[in-house]
């Protein structure tokens, strides 16, 4: 489970600023995180009667956190060396093979911000619980 502190609410959401935990302290990736050493942000829809200052634990699922790691850090990259190959592949030199590879990444980006767009009104993102601890 996961810690955070309510930081406001507004038409009916919640906006929860998550707790860094050791794991997060510890991460030889912290710098290329989106997050690096702040707290990340969440955005639920606010049906447990949150108020602001509260304390709150959050669980998602460990299917959800690595499909979104995969998502954010795998997809784009594995695009990139796709379309570095695909690039390579049709003129046969370095140039056109670049040239692809930032097409791939520039598809992978664009493709996990299509996914986001889609997924947002999906269940399979959000928590599976939210417990209030305090006030």
């Amino acid at each position: 489970m996961d810690r955070g502190v309510v930081k406001g609410t507004e038409n009916g959401f919640a906006y929860i600023e998550m707790e860094l935990n050791a794991s997060c302290r510890s991460c030889a990736n912290k710098a290329v995180c989106i997050t690096e050493d702040k707290p990340a942000r969440l955005k639920i829809s606010n049906d447990y009667s949150l108020k602001t200052g509260d304390v709150v634990e959050i669980d998602l699922s460990p299917r959800t956190k690595l499909t979104a790691g995969f998502l954010l850090f795998i997809l784009p990259v594995l695009l990139t060396f796709i379309g570095y190959y695909i690039g390579y592949i049709t003129a046969r030199t370095e140039t056109s093979g670049m040239t692809g590879a930032v097409l791939g990444l520039i598809a992978g980006i664009g493709g996990v911000i299509m996914l986001s767009k889609l997924t947002s009104g999906s269940s399979y993102f959000k928590p599976r619980s939210v417990r209030k601890i305090s006030e």
